[in-house]
């Protein structure tokens, strides 16, 4: 007997996560069958992709209100697609605006639901309870205080670890890193990674360009990797731009290598979001930084008082100020310099802080979080 298994993820990290998932599940049993929303990786684990979410991924009030009449044409021909099609279980992975309404309407409609990644799940204090009880109340989660909160709720949640212990890998040494983008093992090597959506490049890329040209100068001599999870060509003009400006020492700009970038810098300039826990996970110290846009700004200010302590996932899983934050008008390229060349000078303070983001990496679980989902998913769903 076939089942069939629908999946929703509405982000990039949430597509990966939903192909490694059903490929995972496939080996358990050949006989799944999968469709639902998603972006290339789903695709091309097998999954029939029926909404092309790609690029659903927004970040504060006004970019949501942007993209909200193309996501909302997307929610409701999912919404119908479950109803009609009636899976056998429906699998949301984060994207919560978009996946909780939908898991509520697939449970009041008498479909299995199992909530995999539940929304905001790396928050000490998640607020979501009730609404994962109304999708069903099953819950597989990578974060361990997740599953403590959502199981003294009520909600029947799995702690499986986190996939990207499983992922996140270098594809080569340093040497070899190194030998390939022509870069030298006597000077620093400065990894910077500004993000991808277009007004994150808009924001950090000045800000990482000014400082790659003030740590040169200061330093006597450094070198610098942009990790590219997207837009490469935006950004490779974006530098050809500055460098008609002004002196530049040489920036390389790499594609498809960005966990390398990670693992051999020396130190990380980062955006915050789901890179700085990649990193952590790689133990390499960092500089977390962001700045939105000025309608973005003024929304961090006015909804700071409900939002966590700090930026960056090191951080908020540690509950302490593992990685330096700065944050709008506090990056500035001087600002973040200043704390970049700091800790490299200071080999102490480096080496606590790779300590204390092996501690972070540790809270995360064990390997094959993947395989243990897949296993707990099928249980959980009834399809064991």
């Amino acid at each position: 007997m076939s089942y069939s298994i629908a999946i929703s993820a509405g982000e990039a990290s949430g597509d990966m996560y939903g192909g490694r998932l059903a490929a995972e599940l496939l080996k358990i049993r050949s006989d799944l069958t999968f469709w639902g929303a998603g972006g290339p990786r789903m695709r091309e684990a097998g999954v029939d992709v029926t909404v092309d979410m790609t690029g659903g991924g927004t970040i504060g009030i006004s970019e949501t209100l942007k993209s909200l009449p193309s996501v909302a044409a997307k929610y409701l021909r999912f919404r119908s697609q479950l109803l009609s099609q009636r899976p056998d279980l429906f699998v949301p992975i984060d994207f919560g605006a978009f996946n909780i309404r939908l898991a509520q309407i697939a449970h009041k409609n008498g479909i299995k639901v199992v909530y995999y990644f539940p929304p905001s799940s790396w928050r000490k204090r998640p607020k979501n309870a009730a609404k994962l009880l109304a999708s069903g109340g099953k819950v597989i989660t990578p974060f361990p205080w997740s599953q403590e909160h959502l199981s003294s709720a009520g909600v029947d949640a799995r702690f499986v670890g986190h996939p990207l212990v499983d992922i996140v890998k270098p594809t080569c040494d340093r040497a070899a890193f190194l030998h390939d983008l022509d870069l030298s093992s006597s000077i620093p090597t400065i990894g910077m990674l500004p993000g991808s959506r277009g007004h994150e490049l808009s924001e950090h890329m000045p800000i990482m360009i000014e400082c790659a040209r003030i740590m040169d100068v200061k330093l006597g001599g450094a070198q610098f990797v942009i990790g590219a999870g997207g837009r490469a060509d935006n950004i490779r003009n974006r530098l050809k731009v500055a460098a008609r400006q002004r002196d530049l020492p040489p920036i390389r700009v790499v594609e498809g290598r960005t966990y390398d970038c990670m693992a051999h810098s020396d130190l990380l300039i980062s955006k915050s979001g789901t890179a700085t826990l990649e990193a952590a996970i790689l133990g390499t110290p960092m500089v977390i930084i962001y700045s939105g846009s000025a309608i973005m700004r003024f929304e961090f200010l006015f909804r700071k008082s409900v939002l966590e302590e700090y930026i960056g996932l090191p951080n908020i899983i540690a509950d302490r100020g593992i990685c330096p934050e700065l944050i709008n008008e506090q990056a500035t390229p001087e600002a973040v310099s200043d704390i970049a060349m700091s800790l490299l000078s200071d080999q102490d303070s480096l080496e606590k802080m790779k300590n204390a983001l092996h501690d972070v990496k540790r809270t995360l679980g064990e390997t094959n979080a993947v395989q243990r989902a897949a296993g707990a998913l099928l249980e959980m769903g009834g399809l064991k």
